[in-house]
């Protein structure tokens, strides 16, 4: 076991290697996936996969940039604070506080993370892999990053845990309580009651992030934001539909979400939705690496194994569906007050609680985005994504869809070769 000097000792700099590392374009790389081992390897080859595209250059640059760049905003006086739940972005912005996101630090952290959990925390190493990936990240950035943390009770009970062993670490923590909606149809009063309930949680937040409740005028503005660029993503889905291989799978999944964060920089995130709509509607189609494209919808977790997306690309599927838990597909409604609005929004348009709420909303946009199977995705050793995997294969298999159960690690580093075998043999059935 490493000591606590040791792992302080250890502590990487592997984000302040992919800033210097944004626009290098490594040569060396091969297109194979079993030759790359890290995410800046990866998203150094969907740069050069994608060396038609500046739009989605401008995009790697956001992600690679993200942490490091709000982490020196902050140092230099602006206020800033960690989140979990890509929802609270809009009200983050409107009390003109930068939102870091806790999945995107783990995402192209260190591989290191898990052993700090396991020797600081002294997790046991049957934990599961999105718990010890956060906490390890968090205790080697201790010193180096803000101590300011809103979380959503309802993302997943043992990081519910994880947040009072940060507590002892000196961060400030402030809990928003969860309010899933369980039932498919609920009675309209007992949904109103939800939000209320919620509201009274969202203006604590507000509160807590700059000492004074939210101006709703600003929140109102901040809405209108997040619909327009739910708007411009949800046309870059549909461009993509006739040219899906111009926009490989790792950048859709980064794309999508932008929509919860604008990676710290809601201009520039915008400009590239811009520009990659700008390109769609213009330039000649990128064939399939293997001459047939199979489309493909992704369910569930988002995931830190990039080669699972390049496997995914270089069989010939194309995922053209996503249902993550950053939801894009529906708005807010702009028609009430906007901490009502944002409260409905969590609520009933995101489809929060029992899996069971989100079959239909699969279904249907299956016939949209013609997507002839779906690839469920959920972290080993998750025994929520793990039930609701389950209830939603067997849904979907009454329906004669073909699907394929994935479980990957969220610690960062390269699939195994199992998973990608699995893919890629899902893929070749349809042929």
């Amino acid at each position: 076991m490493l000591s606590n000097a040791a792992l302080a000792d250890a502590r990487p700099t592997s984000l302040t290697t992919l800033i210097r590392a944004r626009n290098s374009h490594d040569p060396s790389l091969t297109r194979t996936t079993e030759a790359l081992e890290s995410q800046l390897a990866y998203i150094r080859q969907t740069r050069l996969d994608h060396h038609y595209s500046p739009s989605v250059n401008k995009l790697f640059d956001l992600v690679v940039g993200y942490i490091p760049d709000a982490e020196d905003a902050w140092r230099a006086g602006k206020p800033a604070a960690w989140m979990s739940g890509g929802v609270w972005s809009p009200l983050y912005y409107a009390c003109d506080t930068i939102p870091i996101s806790i999945n995107e630090m783990g995402r192209l952290g260190s591989s290191e993370a898990i052993t700090a959990a396991e020797d600081y925390f002294h997790l046991p190493k049957e934990s599961c892999p999105m718990v010890g990936g956060v906490l390890g990240e968090f205790y080697l950035r201790l010193g180096r990053t803000v101590k300011r943390m809103g979380v959503y009770n309802a993302v997943c009970e043992p990081l519910n845990i994880g947040w009072e062993l940060l507590k002892d670490e000196g961060f400030d923590i402030y809990r928003v309580e969860a309010i899933n909606r369980p039932n498919a149809h609920d009675d309209p009063d007992r949904v109103r009651l939800m939000e209320e309930f919620l509201e009274r949680d969202l203006r604590g937040l507000s509160v807590w992030l700059q000492g004074h409740p939210v101006d709703e005028d600003k929140l109102a503005v901040e809405i209108r934001r997040v619909n327009r660029l739910f708007g411009k993503v949800r046309k870059i889905l549909n461009l993509r539909l006739s040219n899906p291989f111009y926009l490989r799978s790792l950048a859709t999944m980064y794309l999508i979400l932008g929509t919860a964060h604008y990676f710290g920089k809601p201009t520039a995130y915008e400009e590239v939705l811009d520009g990659l709509i700008a390109e769609l509607e213009t330039s000649p189609e990128i064939p399939s690496p293997t001459g047939k494209i199979v489309r493909l919808a992704w369910v569930g977790g988002r995931g830190q194994e990039f080669g699972v997306y390049k496997a995914i690309d270089d069989a010939g599927g194309a995922v053209t569906q996503w249902h993550i838990p950053d939801e894009h597909t529906k708005d807010y409604r702009e028609d009430l007050p906007p901490l009502q609005a944002y409260a409905n929004y969590i609520i009933s348009a995101r489809m929060g609680g029992s899996p069971i709420r989100r079959l239909k909303n699969i279904e249907e946009n299956m016939k949209v985005f013609g997507a002839r199977g779906i690839l469920f995705y959920s972290y080993v050793g998750c025994s929520f994504g793990g039930v609701h995997k389950e209830i939603q294969r067997d849904y979907f298999q009454k329906l004669g869809v073909p699907s394929i159960s994935l479980e990957g690690s969220f610690q960062v580093g390269p699939p195994t070769g199992q998973l990608l075998t699995r893919i890629r043999a899902f893929i070749e059935m349809f042929s």
